[in-house]
């Protein structure tokens, strides 16, 4: 039976302050875990389990978040206490569950695109040479390959080659990846943290074998840094539109509401790209409701697209209130006043 295992029994203590980090919610109103879930396409796969920790149910509902977000999808496995490590967390999570036969378990911090149609022995990673953005590089594992291809070493917080690793591990044997846990726990003196790398790299000196899976496009959330540096790259924009985005008029006059917009292309060009970047757009405007098909049909020309727009807005001075927390912090709203019909949006918002 083919089993993926989620561990999210860690403490988090790299977002402190916070609910545990899977629980937290990604701009789009998915929850971290549902990302990372979400992401990974295993063909054939017959379980889901979800590990957390009692004291996550008493504190955080843990339990019953998971049965909302997931339903009968998922199975949840509850350990009394925090573990160790995450290895510790796998383990028990095998033998509570009488899992059996090949698994995959799963980093619940780190969003990997990439199909999996095999169950066997292997490691997802990518090129940190195609990836520049890639953050905390010394906290990473990196794999060691061979000329064809397979994985020879994993190698613990050290630069050790270009290949990263992203934390999926598959293995073909339950038993067998049972075994070599036992055996480190009698052989190992290192006194840190014992990790799932620590177990592949002993199976390796062992003559186990490990294929190697490339993966292009990923998100990695193991701080609070990195979650909040996505984040920004999800801001939600309330745009005025005559003045900002179209060169303003009203209602009456020769130049009107009824009249072609004229585009102001610089700003509408930086909104394009705030788009692209993951950005989301509500435009607000003092227009009335029977022009919104117009209003459309001119935004769409210009190659803008939208979440909402607003329409019959007072004419007046707008004011944004939202609140703020640890998992969305100060400031939690922004504005800025942009001089009628200019084109300098881009400067304006270039450091927010």
């Amino acid at each position: 039976m083919s089993t993926l295992i989620i561990p999210c029994a860690g403490q988090s203590s790299r977002y402190p302050n916070l609910r545990p980090k899977w629980m937290l919610t990604h701009p789009d109103g998915e929850l971290m875990l549902e990302k990372v879930i979400n992401s990974i396409d295993i063909c054939g796969l017959e379980r889901i389990i979800i590990t957390i920790v009692k004291d996550q149910c008493e504190k955080y509902e843990a339990d019953l978040v998971l049965k909302q977000a997931f339903g009968e999808s998922i199975e949840i496995c509850v350990l009394d206490d925090y573990t160790s490590s995450q290895s510790e967390t796998v383990v028990e999570t095998l033998k509570k569950m009488d899992v059996s036969g090949p698994f995959i378990a799963k980093d619940s911090d780190c969003r990997v695109k990439i199909s999996i149609s095999e169950f066997k022995n292997f490691l997802v990673g990518t090129d940190i040479r195609n990836h520049t953005d890639i953050t905390n590089v010394p906290g990473k594992s990196f794999l060691i390959l061979n000329e064809q291809n397979m994985i020879i070493d994993i190698i613990e917080k050290s630069v050790s080659s270009n290949i990263v690793n992203l934390g999926v591990y598959g293995f073909r044997s339950t038993e067998l990846f049972l075994s070599a846990s036992e055996d480190l726990k009698h052989i190992s003196s290192d006194e840190g943290e014992f990790w799932l790398s620590h177990i592949v790299s002993y199976m390796l000196s062992n003559e186990e074998l490990f294929d190697y899976q490339e993966a292009n496009e990923f998100d990695d959330w193991g701080t609070l840094t990195e979650w909040l540096s996505m984040r920004r790259k999800h801001k939600c924009y309330f745009v005025d539109i005559d003045g900002v985005v179209f060169k303003n008029k009203g209602e009456y006059g020769t130049v009107n509401w009824d009249t072609d917009d004229v585009p102001i292309t610089e700003n509408i060009e930086f909104l394009k790209n705030m788009l692209d970047q993951g950005g989301q757009i509500i435009f607000c405007t003092a227009r009335p409701e029977k022009q919104r098909k117009k209003l459309e049909a001119s935004l769409k020309k210009n190659g803008l697209y939208w979440h909402h727009i607003v329409m019959d807005c007072f004419h007046s001075q707008r004011v944004l209130i939202n609140d703020y927390a640890p998992s969305n912090p100060f400031p939690s709203s922004l504005a800025i006043s942009i001089e009628r019909n200019a084109n300098n949006l881009k400067d304006l918002l270039s450091d927010i």
